[in-house]
Formats: structure tokens, sequence, C-alpha cells
């Protein structure tokens, strides 16, 4: 079993952290034994980076992190979406749009792949929802659409693939594919979504029990805005 937690380990790193050395704590880890290495990985994304300001803290990345991003970009995005969720860290950094840049023209990024799937589900408003997808996808709606359907899911999300779902209306057969795999989720909000999308795009292609029974004039209310698109998701159990 790794062994999670070292204090002479520790007390190296945030010393790094509180010069803002990222050189010198690049050079530290690379000195390290696998499985010190191994346990630096966690002091790092537990207790060296989370108490880092957010201009530190893409500081380290942008010179860690980018270094190897086989070795640390895990860490880092766990110490990331831990201040995310306290407030304390967005993604427009201009370090993390680079990062998301130097990815845009591969066609298979497994560093892109990583970073969509841990981050856009915590995303708390369909800007940065759509700001994380530009900046990995650019204008490739497709890449966009495939990324929102295997990522886990989230209101936010959900919103933002309605409208590119609306900018591919003139291919049903891509919008059915695109929500059978969404209804694989089994969960209450896929449901809800492909419900809404199926009436909402007239696709009777798309089999199913499906019992939704709303009028025009409902559905033409998730083109309002958010909290509209909201309010029709929670109103269908």
């Amino acid at each position: 079993m790794d062994k999670k937690y070292d204090a002479v380990i520790c007390g190296k790193l945030q010393g790094f952290g509180r010069t803002a050395d990222w050189q010198g704590m690049l050079a530290y880890l690379q000195g390290l034994s696998h499985s010190a290495f191994r346990t630096a990985s966690y002091v790092l994304a537990d207790h060296v980076l989370p108490p880092l300001t957010a201009d530190n803290y893409w500081g380290c990345f942008h010179t860690v992190a980018l270094s190897d991003t086989k070795a640390f970009l895990m860490t880092f995005l766990k110490a990331a979406l831990h201040k995310y969720q306290a407030q304390s860290l967005d993604f427009q950094h201009e370090y993390f749009i680079s990062f998301a840049y130097s990815s845009m023209g591969e066609s298979v990024s497994l560093d892109r792949q990583k970073t969509i799937k841990a981050i856009l589900p915590v995303l708390r408003t369909p800007a940065e929802v759509q700001c994380v997808l530009d900046a990995f996808c650019g204008a490739d709606s497709e890449r966009k659409i495939n990324y929102l359907a295997f990522a886990g899911e989230s209101m936010p999300c959900y919103f933002v693939l309605f409208h590119l779902l609306r900018q591919i209306d003139h291919t049903p057969d891509q919008q059915v594919k695109i929500l059978r795999q969404i209804i694989r989720r089994s969960t209450p909000l896929a449901y809800n979504f492909v419900s809404i999308m199926r009436a909402y795009f007239s696709l009777e292609q798309l089999k199913g029990s499906y019992s939704l029974n709303m009028q025009p004039y409902e559905l033409s209310r998730i083109e309002g805005g958010y909290e509209a698109f909201l309010q029709v998701m929670n109103k269908i159990k």
C-alpha cells in the first residue's frame, strides 16, 4: 500500500511553495525514489497545492505538471478541483488556457481527455463549461458534443449540450446517436434530458418508453435561458 504522507517530504514541498520556487520543487521531485515520489504525489495533492494562491497554483502547474503530464497531471487536477470547489481557483488562467490550446490540434490527446473528464461535471455554470470546451476544442462542435456525451453529467453540461444539438439539427441520426449514449447513464437526469430532446427535435426514431407529455410552448421555454431550462428539467420526474 502506498504511503500517503511523510513529514519530511511535506516540509520540503511546502518550503518550495512558500518561496514559489517551482524549478526547485521540480528538481526535488525528480530526485526522489519511485516510492517516495508516489508519497510526494499524495502530499502535493492533499497538503501542498490546495493552500496556494490561484496564481501560485497555476505557476506551479505550468512548471511542474507540464514538465511531465503523465506523472503529474492527475495530482494537479485533484488539487485544482478541491480549490475550485472552495472557490479559490477557476479555469480561465492564462497557463490553463495555454495548456488547453496546446492539445487542440491533436486528434487524440490523453491529457485533454483526462482534464475534460475531471473538470466538466463539477463546473457550476454553462459559461464555465463553454469556456473549457472552447479552450480545448476551439470551434469543433462535434468534438465538444462527444466530450459532453461521455463526461459525467450535470445541469450546466446538459444545457450546453442542448445548444450544441441545436447546431446539428440537420443531422437527426447524429442527434439520436448522442442521446442513446446519454440514456445509457440510466439516471433520472439523463432520462429527463433525453425525453425533452426527443420531443423538442421530434426524434421519433429514438425508440423507448417515454411518457413525456409536454405542450409545444413548454418545450420552447428551454430556449429562454439556463433558468428556464432548469425549470423544465426539474419538472419531469
